[in-house]
């Protein structure tokens, strides 16, 4: 705003400063909104209670996400900034050290995958293509302040237990989830031996009793987008 008032005046600088915050607060909702659907889909696969997967009976939106995604947003408010700024980048750079090492994983150990959108690499060069990044993010954690530890082993550490937390559950029952057989478990075997006999399906094709295809819509717990991202490996 400082910058605009001193280019085109006090009006200037009122409407940058309107404009700025119009955005951050499309990016806000827009974030809310991801975060909130992220929830559900882990609910809808069994890896959230069920309660998570609830929606709106008015707007079909997921209220519990969202109510439960505001409270943790709330809480971070309490921070300052710059701290705001260093945690959560920690917390992005080990779930991206989580995405490479499951790209390496998936390369060099399940090849039997089908790969759709598959990078032109060989299988040895997996683990040489994320070299670079995975240097940088351990330099940028190294060089980081005492906190920054302390959260992000807290926060891995609380994400296995609460992992560990969800299985108990599961099998004592002290909480409801879906159903096993809304989860994806393809048999690639099966899979690569169809795809020889039958024609192609679409991506969001799975096949009935009768052997027709038919699609499969998210709320009935089919084929997803983030499957994708296997194929991608």
């Amino acid at each position: 705003g400082r910058v605009a008032v001193d280019v085109g005046g006090g009006w200037l600088g009122a409407w940058v400063v309107f404009a700025a915050g119009v955005s951050n607060l499309g990016l806000f909702e827009a974030e809310l909104s991801a975060d909130s659907f992220q929830l559900m889909g882990m609910a809808e696969r069994g890896y959230l209670p069920r309660v998570f997967g609830r929606r709106s009976p008015r707007h079909g939106t997921p209220s519990v996400g969202i109510l439960f995604s505001a409270c943790v947003i709330v809480v971070l408010c309490t921070a300052d900034f710059e701290s705001l700024l260093q945690l959560l980048n920690s917390v992005y750079s080990i779930s991206l050290l989580l995405e490479y090492a499951a790209f390496v994983k998936l390369r060099l150990c399940r090849k039997d995958l089908p790969r759709p959108y598959r990078i032109p690499i060989p299988d040895w060069a997996a683990p040489l293509l994320v070299l670079p990044p995975v240097t940088g993010i351990l330099v940028i954690l190294a060089i980081s302040n005492w906190y920054v530890y302390m959260f992000s082993i807290g926060s891995v550490a609380i994400g296995v237990g609460l992992f560990k937390l969800m299985e108990v559950c599961k099998r004592r029952e002290w909480l409801e989830f879906e159903v096993a057989d809304r989860h994806l478990d393809y048999d690639m075997a099966q899979m690569s031996e169809d795809s020889t006999t039958e024609s192609p399906a679409s991506p969001r094709d799975t096949r009935g009793g009768n052997g027709m295809a038919h699609r499969v819509s998210p709320r009935e717990g089919g084929y997803d987008d983030d499957d994708d991202v296997k194929g991608m490996t």
